[in-house]
């Protein structure tokens, strides 16, 4: 199992902080790497809802996702099932601070290929993906402090 563990802090509140989270059609305005999203089910948002999701490795529109969000509760976590290339967990997680807000990113994934990709991912693609979730979370608190 793979796993990603990051955080920042935003000096805003929670609640302008899962504006700009969990407003799944804008989510290609802070996502570095997000190259399609589409929500399939009737349900928009909280749980049940259900998404496909292409999105970038190394430039390219490879990664498949069907995401199902499994945990809902504004403003302060959302949590989905990823069922594609990668299957596995992820979290958007948010606690006031004083000042703002810690916006906390974690996955837990087991990638493809069994031990190759493993080592691929903790060679090649972890960094990768540390490096662009990021530049994503950074994009989050730009919008998110802007407001």
């Amino acid at each position: 199992m793979a796993r990603l563990d990051l955080r920042i802090f935003i000096r805003a509140t929670p609640e302008r902080v899962w504006e700009v989270l969990s407003d799944l059609p804008s989510q290609q305005r802070w996502m570095v790497d997000l190259h399609r999203l589409e929500i399939t089910s009737e349900q928009q948002t909280g749980i049940g809802a259900q998404l496909d999701v292409t999105s970038d490795l190394f430039g390219l529109p490879v990664v498949k996702d069907h995401m199902l969000i499994t945990a809902w509760q504004p403003p302060h976590r959302f949590d989905v099932a990823h069922r594609g290339s990668f299957s596995g967990t992820g979290s958007f997680i948010l606690d006031a601070v004083s000042g703002g807000t810690v916006f906390t990113w974690l996955e837990d994934f087991k990638p493809p290929l069994g031990p190759l990709g493993e080592l691929g991912f903790s060679l090649v693609v972890g960094p990768h993906l540390r490096s662009v979730f990021r530049r994503s979370m950074e994009n989050v608190r730009r919008l998110a402090e802007e407001a």
